[in-house]
This record gives structure tokens, sequence and C-alpha cells, in this order.
């Protein structure tokens, strides 16, 4: 098997860290072609080495990395392709800020797909959760799965098929539903291209270090995890690097300049790898600002 591609955007970022795997995509004609996709959240982990010498492997739980890691788009021809689009909108641009808005409106094309993805559409035609929550007694579906729209005679929530899940399908990729987990009507993630690889690991080192400085908080428990299990609550700081993470909801992108995130993860230094000091694996995030 080929190794996985270097890609050139991603280089000296916090994307680099992002691992990828084959897949055989259909081609027209028939045949198939080998392309890439980033691993399932079960098969991500990093090693992340702290300044005072400890090891952190860090893993991930409930699809994690796939709804909340963002990274630029890694096709170059897609990128051009919205540069050029961008060219076109008044005013003079240089080619620089022209790529640059093309890869920061690519992302955000992505962000509301995901956001899209994770709020599934009934067979009556409308969402599980209310896309606006300054609406929420009047649209969407109650807990219940009864349809709040006026008029609406959907007796529970039903999911219509999913586009996404159909192209993922379609393209042959392995995991065909990625975003599966709680619907809601909003979401959140840190845009990894962003933020200097060396800076990033240091920020995430720094968050453990701050709550477990000498690796004494006992393991969380109980063990397989579970909504019974506490978070261990880590902040992950980018503080030069406003747009690093970013929030959308009711269709928009309603913050595209945080520098921080909360999150709730687990702790354990069972059946450890050689060298490292704790495992910490991130399930939850909390909030951002």
């Amino acid at each position: 098997m080929a190794a996985p591609p270097s890609y050139r955007i991603h280089a000296n970022t916090a994307a680099e860290l992002i691992h990828y795997r084959s897949y055989d995509k259909p081609v027209a004609g028939g045949g198939t072609e080998q392309c890439w996709t980033r691993v399932s959240t079960a098969d991500e982990e990093w090693n992340i080495a702290s300044a005072g010498g400890q090891k952190f492997l860090i893993r991930f739980d409930k699809n994690f990395s796939k709804k909340h890691l963002a990274t630029f788009s890694k096709k170059d021809w897609v990128t051009e392709k919205e540069k050029w689009l961008q060219s076109q909108q008044p005013g003079q641009r240089t080619d620089e800020e022209n790529w640059n808005r093309a890869q920061k409106q690519l992302l955000e094309n992505k962000i509301l797909r995901i956001l899209g993805a994770r709020n599934p559409l009934c067979v009556c035609g409308h969402f599980q959760k209310a896309s606006d929550p300054a609406q929420v007694a009047t649209t969407g579906h109650s807990n219940s799965g009864n349809c709040k729209h006026a008029g609406c005679v959907c007796g529970g929530f039903a999911a219509a098929p999913s586009a996404y899940v159909a192209a993922r399908t379609a393209a042959a990729k392995p995991d065909v539903n990625p975003l599966l987990g709680m619907p809601t009507n909003q979401s959140s993630c840190i845009v990894l291209n962003w933020i200097p690889r060396n800076e990033f690991e240091a920020a995430v080192a720094a968050s453990i270090l701050a709550v477990d400085p000498a690796n004494a908080l006992p393991d969380s428990a109980p063990f397989p995890y579970t909504h019974a299990t506490p978070f261990i609550h880590l902040r992950w700081s980018f503080p030069g690097r406003p747009g690093a993470v970013r929030h959308a909801q009711n269709g928009n992108v309603d913050v595209d300049n945080g520098t921080y995130v909360d999150l709730g993860t687990y702790k354990s230094t069972a059946a450890l790898p050689g060298g490292v000091t704790a495992i910490w694996t991130v399930a939850h995030w909390s909030g951002q600002g």
C-alpha cells in the first residue's frame, strides 16, 4: 500500500497531526482510483511531549476528531477554483489575498456542511433540532419526536435519507457517517491549519499540566467510559491565533475569531505504550471563546 500523501497546505501546521487511510473510489467507466480520507476517530491518536519531559498520548471518542478538528481543503485545484471566484468580486486584491479568502470561504462551507449533517432532516421536511435557538419552541422536534412546526401532522421523527451519507457511500469511503452522534443545531471546530504544529502541541501539553502537573490524578472511571464517567476539563488556548476556533449555528458561522476551546476528557494510565506518561481521551466540546 502506498504511503499517505504529504499535503503542502498542511505543512508545519497542526493539520500535520491528522492521519489518513486509502480507499478505492469508483470512477466513471468502471474501475477505481486510490484516494485518501481521514482515519476514523477511534484510530486517530497523537504523541504530545511536554516541556517537563512527560509524554501524553491523545485519543478521541464519540467521533470528536471528525466533528471538531477542521482543516483547509487539501485539494489545491478546489482552492484555485474558489480563488478565481473571489477574484471576480468587487475590489482590487492580490493573488495571496484571494487565496486566503478562498481558503476561508471553503472552510466556512465545510463547517456549515458538517452542521447540516449533524442536524438530521425528518421525512416531514423539518430538522430534528430547531435551526434557530431563538425558535426552539416552534420549530424542530420535541424530545419525544413530535414535530413542533404549526400545521405539521408528523407524529414522530423519522430520519430522511442523508445526502451526506449517500455521497460518501457512493464514493466507497470506509466510514460513511463519521459525524454520527447526538443531533445538534450548532457546531464548533478548531482550524488546525491556523496554528503552527509546535505551538499547538505546546498548548495541548500545557492544558494537561495545568490540571495534572505531577500525573497524580486518578484514572477516569468507570471504564469503558460511559455518561457516568466524570470529565476532566482541559482548555486548549491559542491566544495569538484569533480564528483558530469557530462556531456555527442557524446557517451561519457566528464566531470566526475564537482563541480557546474547553474540553471534557478522560485520563488513563493503564496499558501504556512505552515512554507514555498517560493517555488522555478527548470526548466532549464544552465551549469556546
